[in-house]
């Protein structure tokens, strides 16, 4: 995983966000430096993964065999935010279904579902291995306005827009809002804003009964807690009126009921990547 003094990168939008006090190491481990530090010296970010540093073009060009054998592309992927949402687009369209209660209530007009995450390679080991490169903290459904966060997020387009798809029967846009957080204890600290909008067209379903447990199966599934093929027997329920909320899980030992039997079917096409 990524070295916690380097660089979080953006490569859709090619913005660095550097963490307040990076430590000068180099990557190179038979650096000549390393014994004198590198106090002083400019350091060189690779240019492809933009995490590891060399103090000079040497050690960059000696431990280039290495660093690709160990993973320059993991280290891409782990910052690619935008692919990383389009990989877990389906557990998120779904949340924002349920989270909105598109079928049921205007408030995908007024509100939007807002993630706060950090890294994955910020969560203790003991934790254990976790699938996804970011770690959902809290969820919570919160107004258009209701932060600053979403209020650059969600422009006045995206509400316009949204009720046009209300208007000729479908359910309207949906807005996902992402805050990732660098350090989980000092959440004032390096932080990024990304969104995802998703324009649900579908005609609304009379009838239709919402899942009140979202949180923990959106949390459960990226934080690597839960699968697809869990759901149906150990699912975690929370209050869909927590703002925030840690996953649990509560195993059924009589099988699946109805609820646990019709989330399965909508989420019958998400799959987790390995």
């Amino acid at each position: 995983m990524p070295n916690h003094s380097l660089y979080r990168y953006d490569p859709i939008s090619g913005i660095a966000i550097a963490e307040r006090n990076p430590e000068k190491t180099c990557q190179y481990s038979a650096c000549p430096r390393r014994s004198m530090g590198y106090a002083g010296k400019k350091m060189k970010v690779c240019a492809r993964c933009k995490h590891v540093r060399y103090c000079s073009k040497e050690c960059q060009k000696a431990d280039w065999k290495g660093h690709k054998m160990r993973g320059c592309k993991d280290f891409q992927y782990a910052n690619d935010y935008r692919g990383w949402m389009e990989q877990y687009k389906a557990i998120f369209t779904w949340a924002a279904t349920e989270a909105l209660r598109i079928h049921t209530t205007d408030d995908i007009l007024y509100n939007v579902l807002k993630l706060i995450l950090t890294y994955s390679d910020r969560i203790p080991a003991s934790r254990g291995p976790i699938p996804s490169p970011f770690y959902i903290l809290s969820c919570q459904v919160i107004p258009l306005d209701g932060d600053m966060i979403t209020s650059l997020l969600a422009t006045s387009t995206d509400r316009v827009e949204s009720r046009v798809i209300r208007a000729i029967g479908g359910a309207g846009r949906a807005i996902v809002a992402f805050q990732f957080i660098e350090n989980p204890m000092d959440p004032r600290g390096a932080n990024y804003m990304k969104s995802l909008k998703i324009d649900l067209k579908d005609p609304l379903i009379p009838g239709y009964k919402h899942f009140d447990g979202w949180r923990s199966v959106l949390t459960g599934m990226v934080n690597g807690t839960i699968s697809a093929l869990d759901i149906g027997r150990s699912i975690g329920y929370q209050s869909s009126n927590a703002n925030t909320e840690e996953v649990h899980e509560e195993v059924h030992a009589d099988g699946k009921d109805e609820e646990e039997a019709a989330l399965l079917d909508r989420l019958k096409d998400v799959s987790m990547s390995d």
